[in-house]
């Protein structure tokens, strides 16, 4: 439909054109529309009113398609509106039931729960074994040894009045083949060149710790850092238990046994006999 009024409109220009000796539509003026007589202008002037009549038809016709196509648009969003409400809808009682089984789960395991206490608190001998002090005291201990798993102390290390202790304690990891994030802190009195305070170095996480741990014994070796060792984090009464430890230990060899290698390992004395000519 549009390309035919596109032909008409042309075939119509070009005539009139012709008829004013013009060979552009810019060159078309009112004075040359005047020079035309009524004879040219009266077949033109018809040819033209046909030709808004089929425009005027073209009109009407686009109109009704296009409130046509509106409507069919609108249908098309309801229809997509009523999908998305089922979706939701769809989604709620999803979500609804797996609230429900969560629930109905916790329900289970809390009454589970509590049924054990119970019978712990019904077999226990003394119902204050379960004071909340004890709890909080086990809590806090279990927070604690959690939070001591993630340190680590260095012995041996030179102190200095000023010193970067970060930069030193990567200098040592270094040696092992080692960069892990860390926060350290010399602890106890300010200490000498000849006995300089422990570093405490504190992890991202225990596993870390852990390999740091393993690895330590390469500093045996070590042209620099041979004088530095690595322990774990222990407790005063795991402290004082190692202590009393190492003083046996060295009862020991100052008893003859020279041929044994006493070390300290897993809580107790471990002894190992050196083969001959070590």
């Amino acid at each position: 439909m549009i390309d035919e009024l596109m032909n008409k409109a042309s075939v119509w220009m070009g005539k009139a054109m012709r008829e004013m000796n013009c060979d552009a539509p810019t060159n078309v003026t009112s004075e040359k529309c005047r020079s035309l007589s009524q004879e040219t202008i009266a077949p033109m002037f018809l040819s033209a009113f046909a030709f808004v009549q089929l425009q005027h038809k073209s009109l009407r016709l686009l109109r009704t398609e296009l409130s046509t196509v509106k409507s069919d648009l609108v249908k098309s969003q309801k229809a997509i509106i009523a999908q998305q409400n089922d979706l939701i809808m769809h989604k709620d009682k999803l979500l609804a039931s797996v609230q429900s089984a969560v629930t109905e789960s916790v329900s289970e395991t809390v009454k589970a729960e509590i049924k054990t206490y119970s019978d712990a608190v019904r077999s226990s001998e003394s119902v204050a074994q379960f004071s909340t002090e004890k709890l909080k005291s086990a809590v806090k201990s279990a927070v604690q040894e959690e939070d001591r798993n993630k340190n680590l102390m260095v012995f041996g290390m030179s102190e200095e009045g000023s010193e970067d202790l970060s930069d030193k304690v990567q200098e040592v990891f270094g040696e092992l083949g080692m960069k892990p994030a860390t926060d350290v802190c010399r602890v106890g009195k300010t200490g000498s060149k000849e006995r300089p305070r422990p570093v405490k170095v504190t992890f991202s996480c225990a596993s870390t710790a852990r390999h740091v741990l393993l690895q330590a014994r390469k500093l045996r070796h070590s042209e620099k850092f041979s004088s530095v060792f690595i322990r774990l984090d222990r407790t005063l009464e795991e402290r004082a238990a190692h202590k009393l430890l190492i003083e046996e230990k060295k009862k020991k060899k100052e008893e003859g046994e020279l041929r044994n290698n006493h070390i300290v390992k897993f809580g107790t004395i471990v002894t190992e006999v050196q083969k001959d000519g070590a």
